[in-house]
């Protein structure tokens, strides 16, 4: 903020700066609530979890707040909609940790 009172040059400038804020804004509320995930965030989230299901029981509290919140039926820890290819990769995800974990506890 410039001193009382600005100039007509640092009013526009201030204005210009405010105008870019707004339409950045702007387009942050227009984008979706929920993103669709990236392969790695997906791959990420599929294996912790599968591990999770496999590893821990009632006792673990990991265990029970994936259970509470329904990941361990969900597609990804928020509501999103994948498409096939992300649905088939998010399977692959599951297989393959379940074949590493199995193998490690066996």
């Amino acid at each position: 903020m410039a001193f009382e009172p600005m100039t007509a040059k640092e009013e526009q400038k201030l204005d210009r700066i405010l105008a870019r804020q707004i339409q950045q804004f702007y387009e942050t509320l227009k984008k979706p609530a929920f993103p669709m995930p990236a392969l790695l965030m997906l791959m990420g989230f599929r294996m912790g979890r599968t591990s999770m299901r496999l590893e821990l029981d009632e006792r673990s509290f990991d265990y029970r707040y994936y259970r509470d919140k329904g990941w361990f039926e969900s597609d990804y820890f928020y509501p999103v909609h994948l498409g096939s290819l992300k649905k088939a990769a998010g399977n692959l995800f599951d297989s393959i940790q379940t074949r590493r974990t199995k193998k490690r506890l066996s």
